[in-house]
């Protein structure tokens, strides 16, 4: 019997695509403390210039202003803060000028552009890997001078969403964000191997005992249907075959 190598893997692949949607489900909170972000700062300000943001692999960034006394007269700092895929903050900036617009994001690097003079932009960009919450490993794109850029669009191909209190902050609540994922209904694939035999083609999985699997057909790798009732696993290798002259015809075995 000669073995389809990667046929398997093949279907798995494709088979990550489109999924039905079902209930939304709450992946981590995070709420803003200025004084974590500056010690003795208060809240300035809700989230400014359309953030948060998230990427399509998970990061969030945000931008929002703190308040702080410095001298006689308060002054006011924009803050620049990034979450990672399970919200929590890996790094931090801050801004004076102007509130910055989050450019670029993803696990590896942020680009912003921020005012660093009367007027002047600065597309600044910062190294997620290994970085600390505080460190200032900031640099920038050169050749940019009198550049714009647009701000940061969420992927629409994302299964996640983000829930944040508005701007202006209602009285008595906390500046928060929620993550929000659609989970996958992909079903679960039995490992399997695929063959032919005497003109048959065979699929073939190794089994656990009391576990059930069934078999499932498909022309087009969208619809599938069940060949038969589910299966119950007895701990060996089980098959199913059929003949190699039809259409073009895909199998797969799923665990219910």
């Amino acid at each position: 019997m000669k073995t389809f190598a990667g046929f398997a893997l093949f279907i798995s692949i494709v088979l990550g695509s489109d999924c039905p949607a079902t209930q939304p489900q709450e992946d981590w909170e995070y709420e803003v403390d200025a004084a974590i972000i500056w010690p003795g700062a208060t809240l300035s300000g809700g989230f400014e210039e359309g953030t948060p943001v998230l990427s399509k692999d998970g990061m969030c960034a945000m931008v929002f202003s703190v308040q702080f006394q410095f001298g006689p007269v308060p002054s006011t700092l924009y803050v620049v803060a990034v979450l990672n895929q399970d919200g929590e903050l890996v790094w931090r900036g801050i801004s004076g000028g102007g509130a910055p617009r989050i450019i670029f994001l993803n696990k590896e690097a942020l680009v912003y552009r921020a005012i660093v003079g009367p007027g002047v932009p600065r597309f600044s960009t910062v190294s997620l890997q290994g970085i600390t919450v505080t460190e200032e490993q900031v640099g920038s794109l050169e050749n940019t001078n009198g550049m714009e850029a647009a701000v940061l669009q969420p992927p629409s191909s994302s299964r996640s969403f983000l829930i944040y209190t508005p701007t202006p902050i209602p009285d008595g609540m906390p500046l928060t964000i929620k993550k929000w994922t659609i989970p996958s209904e992909d079903p679960e694939l039995a490992p399997s191997s695929f063959g032919l035999d005497d003109g048959n083609l065979i699929i073939s999985w190794p089994t656990v005992a009391g576990q059930s699997y069934q078999v499932q057909r498909s022309t087009d790798l969208e619809s599938w249907g069940n060949i038969g009732a589910a299966l119950n696993g007895n701990g060996t290798t089980m098959s199913y075959s059929q003949p190699s002259n039809t259409d073009m015809v895909f199998l797969r075995v799923i665990i219910p």
